[in-house]
């Protein structure tokens, strides 16, 4: 504190503060802020803080542009900060039954959702004087941090408005309803669809009808994509897989609809647009979980999926070896004793390929070891062992995955709060998700072997 209060005199004449970057704040949660950075501090004064239900502690706390960050008395790191911007209100404490009657309490409040939660933070000051000139400026600071984050240009008002619609329920479920419809329509005009190729691009009266609602569709859908394009300029949107897969069904569709009549291909290109469905959903929260959970499991699964693989490979190549002569039509090349492999892995009439390759000498009612020897390996190792293998590790990773995805959806639906509030470039994370990250994923195996290391 000698130190600070040096410092304080030696700048009492210098320049004007310098403007604190959310960053770099965020970053000093670790170390008390400089005199320079700090616009007024609790030096000389005797504040206490609420810590519990009656423990009022002695505490330093300093308003910062954007922060009051509160750290023990003659300490050089941060214990708590409370982002100004986040402040609803600062007033004297209702009911003071547990502070001293010389001392004057007041509450902090902060949104819910935000970077404290919704929490309160309560302090305690000598005299009517020091209540007054922290609570103004505590207000004061708060209102001018809130002000610079809604100094917003015209273009990132439309933007705003535009990311505002997005969220709106009636928008959500407007086109919900489109993506319904549009996938009836596709079934529709598929079942309504000649059975010759002569009219399949015929201009008659359904495929006018169909075409009309093709075209609507399709322009509805360009449109919300351009305006979440818009709301989510430029890299946001590539981020988000949804959006990518909206553009390439989008893109498809528009290609198709200016390219009514043309070739396979373009026939093809048309059928693209059943994948319409799929974007329900990414608004639809339970799908778009598993749907993600699924994709997020997916790159670790393939290593099981590959170990597969090259076991069949391994038994394709000696049963090509050991049964080419007696089936070819089942094992005579590399690709047909693979794909018998793969139909034995199914269990689907593995009796029937067993009975092709037995060796003529052997009865209908007899054993031939090799063929019984080899398949009878194949269906235990394959199917029995790695398959429920890959099973289990694919349900352990979507277990996780869900778990990840889950807690995004926490975080998403804290900052749509935070928008709400009009909170729109604030995006603030708690110092401890690192660890309540780490501790969610923490395999029971880590402390198994933690505590035989100990036993």
């Amino acid at each position: 504190l000698n130190a600070m209060v040096g410092g304080a005199n030696r700048v009492a004449d210098g320049p004007e503060p310098k403007e604190v970057d959310l960053a770099a704040a965020q970053l000093s949660l670790g170390r008390v802020p400089t005199m320079s950075e700090q616009l007024k501090n609790s030096i000389g004064e005797r504040i206490s803080k609420l810590c519990g239900d009656s423990d009022w502690q002695s505490r330093f706390i300093a308003i910062t542009r954007h922060f009051l960050v509160i750290s023990h008395d003659g300490a050089r790191h941060v214990s708590d900060q409370i982002p100004l911007y986040e402040v609803t209100s600062c007033a004297r404490l209702p009911t003071q039954s547990d502070v001293s009657s010389h001392r004057i309490a007041f509450v902090v409040e902060t949104i819910h959702g935000g970077y404290n939660g919704g929490r309160q933070y309560i302090f305690s000051v000598e005299n009517e004087d020091q209540f007054l000139s922290w609570t103004q400026a505590i207000l004061k600071q708060a209102a001018i941090s809130a002000k610079q984050y809604r100094n917003l240009s015209i273009v990132e008002q439309l933007k705003e408005r535009a990311a505002d619609l997005l969220r709106k329920e009636t928008w959500q479920f407007t086109f919900s309803f489109l993506i319904v419809a549009n996938f009836i329509v596709n079934i529709c005009q598929s079942s309504a669809a000649p059975s010759s190729e002569a009219s399949v691009n015929s201009t008659d009266a359904n495929s006018t009808v169909f075409y009309t609602f093709d075209l609507i569709f399709t322009a509805l859908f360009a449109i919300e994509l351009f305006i979440g394009f818009f709301a989510n300029w430029f890299t946001p949107f590539f981020r988000s897989g949804w959006n990518c897969f909206d553009l390439v069904v989008v893109a498809l569709s528009i290609f198709s609809v200016c390219y009514p009549d043309g070739p396979t291909w373009i026939i093809v290109l048309r059928t693209m647009r059943l994948f319409r469905i799929v974007r329900l959903f990414r608004r639809l929260r339970v799908l778009r979980t598993i749907v993600s959970a699924v994709l997020a499991a997916l790159p670790i699964v393939a290593n099981g999926f590959v170990l597969l693989g090259l076991v069949a490979i391994v038994f394709a190549v000696v049963g090509q070896a050991l049964f080419s002569r007696r089936s070819p039509a089942l094992f005579g090349t590399f690709k047909l004793s693979l794909y018998s492999i793969f139909g034995v892995l199914t269990i689907n009439e593995w009796r029937h390929k067993v009975a092709a390759v037995k060796a003529p000498e052997y009865g209908v009612y007899d054993v031939d070891p090799t063929p019984a020897c080899f398949f009878v390996s194949l269906i235990v190792i394959c199917s029995w062992i790695l398959i429920q293998v890959v099973s289990a590790v694919l349900v352990d990773n979507f277990t996780r995955a869900c778990r990840r995805e889950e807690r995004q959806a926490l975080i998403d639906e804290e900052n749509e709060h935070l928008k709400a509030r009009g909170l729109t470039k604030v995006v603030t994370k708690s110092p401890i998700a690192p660890l309540l990250d780490s501790l969610a994923l923490f395999h029971n195996s880590v402390m198994t072997s933690l505590l035989m290391t100990y036993n």
